[in-house]
């Protein structure tokens, strides 16, 4: 399984310092509002993303909602200090490892500043117009590392001006982002793949699982759509509410290939509490048969008790499952506190709050 062994997260949003270990195929975050769940999976992508410059900013604009600038890269660094780079650090299963640090910063460049040349005095105008977001980045295998730097520059209009790739690097990982946002998220491109595979047929029948009136499962013009029985026309799955929408994104997401790592945003998200089970099952079940490695974050006690009724029923998926608790202690800052299946089984019987340590 290609993917992470571990993270370390040093002044990244509101993430001041935190290390977690001990990464398996399924890794569920749990947490209140703002404990940092989401700015961990944000993290891991850019870890797979470190030679696309643009991917911060895409990062922001999926938080949002709505269109980032650019000046709204500074929300990326911890209290907002753009003196202190966010850097991020992890190891992989094949035992490389890889370093990325952020950087905010202005770089003459004569096509935003045309009235300029090197060596004149800027405004206070421009002195104050960070127009350049740097990545950089190392990677380290076989005790050889190598230093890349990718990067994307504005004029002040904030258009991009001037944007330059990692030389010599190719990123070998495909990370799937499905995010919180139920508007967002379009299964045609996973589909269209299972299709060319000839496994879109297991896509079909893990949707039965969710309503068995479904039939047929087809993608026509990049829209997925189902047939239901007694209705002679297809249905677009995006007029078929939340709830179909993101159990599909997420067995679609899962069930390709292609991705070799998912990462999953508030996964109970426009579910009803009847289909979790049977979700958390497909999640395991495809992550397992594509090799793939799933990360995930929810804030919801009942998606817990069902996974926990879940591993019970399939106790082959006991050892690939790490629970993680993220939590602002008051001596230790950010720690996050790993729980085995047998653990998750404990508070479920118990009735003990796992998404919270008040510490």
């Amino acid at each position: 399984m290609d993917g992470f062994k571990n993270i370390e997260i040093s002044n990244f949003r509101g993430i001041g310092r935190l290390k977690i270990d001990d990464f398996a195929r399924v890794n569920v975050f749990l947490g209140q509002n703002s404990s940092g769940k989401s700015s961990v999976l944000e993290c891991l992508l850019l870890m797979m993303g470190m030679s696309n410059p643009d991917l911060p900013q895409t990062i922001n604009s999926i938080r949002s909602r709505n269109y980032s600038s650019f000046a709204d890269l500074g929300y990326m660094f911890h209290n907002y200090d753009l003196k202190v780079k966010p850097e991020i650090s992890s190891e992989l299963f094949d035992n490389t490892k890889r370093h990325l640090s952020l950087d905010l910063t202005y770089v003459f460049d004569e096509k935003s500043q045309p009235g300029m040349q090197n060596g004149q005095i800027p405004t206070s105008e421009t002195k104050t117009f960070l127009n350049t977001l740097k990545m950089l980045f190392e990677v380290e295998s076989n005790q050889q590392k190598s230093s890349y730097e990718s990067s994307i520059m504005v004029n002040q209009q904030g258009l991009i001006s001037n944007r330059k790739l990692a030389e010599g690097y190719l990123e070998k990982n495909s990370v799937a982002f499905l995010s919180s946002d139920l508007a967002a998220g379009n299964p045609a491109n996973d589909l269209v793949e299972l299709a060319k595979r000839r496994l879109k047929d297991a896509v079909t029948e893990r949707l039965k699982h969710f309503d068995s009136r479904i039939t047929t499962l087809e993608i026509l013009n990049n829209v997925a759509y189902v047939g239901l029985e007694g209705i002679d026309q297809l249905l677009a799955v995006n007029m078929q509410g939340d709830g179909l929408r993101r159990y599909l994104n997420i067995v679609a997401a899962s069930a390709n290939p292609m991705n070799n790592i998912l990462l999953i945003d508030e996964i109970e998200n426009g579910l009803h509490y009847s289909a979790y089970k049977r979700l958390w099952e497909a999640i395991f079940a495809l992550a397992t048969s594509t090799n793939k490695q799933v990360f995930v974050t929810t804030h919801s006690k009942e998606t817990l008790y069902y996974l926990n009724e879940m591993l019970q029923e399939a106790p082959d998926y006991k050892p690939v499952m790490r629970l993680y608790t993220l939590e602002r202690t008051i001596k230790k800052g950010m720690q996050a506190y790993m729980l085995t299946h047998e653990g998750l089984r404990g508070a479920c019987e118990n009735d003990i709050e796992l998404r919270s340590i008040a510490l």
